[in-house]
């Protein structure tokens, strides 16, 4: 009985310590693509559309363990930091239903994200830092008008 006891408390000891160990470095990914999108944006119990220029962004990352923001969007002769973001999420209406829309966020959430970020970009290659210290770069090829 005691020797039952024993292992069943080594086996459930060792899993804990294995799960608490990452057996891979997890690295986020970002798809980024630059454009002008019409978008549902919720506020207060409801839904309006707005035209946004500006970056889509769609991060993962699900094994960070803290919320990030952007630190700044730059090339060669310009930087910005965005203050605000469109973060897709499930909002209920007034009505009670369950929909997908933006709504404004300061944060970027820890998971698998779809982002807009409200910005008038030139033609030509960016670098984006985020306050985590991960970075991604992107190019715009074009202009687009709203």
């Amino acid at each position: 009985m005691i020797t039952s006891v024993v292992i069943l408390i080594g086996l459930t000891g060792y899993f804990i310590f294995q799960s608490l160990i990452p057996n891979s470095e997890f690295i986020p990914s970002y798809n980024v693509s630059y454009g002008v999108y019409t978008i549902p944006v919720y506020s207060h119990g409801s839904i309006s559309y707005e035209t946004v220029k500006g970056l889509k962004l769609v991060i993962d990352n699900e094994d960070n363990n803290t919320v990030v923001r952007i630190s700044s969007i730059s090339n060669s002769s310009f930087s910005t930091t965005p203050s605000v973001y469109y973060y897709l999420e499930s909002v209920p209406l007034s009505n009670g239903s369950i929909v997908s829309a933006y709504a404004p966020v300061y944060e970027i959430y820890v998971g698998y994200d779809t982002l807009i970020i409200p910005i008038n970009l030139s033609p030509g290659q960016y670098n984006t830092v985020l306050t985590d210290g991960n970075q991604f770069s992107f190019t715009v090829s074009s202009n687009v008008s709203t």
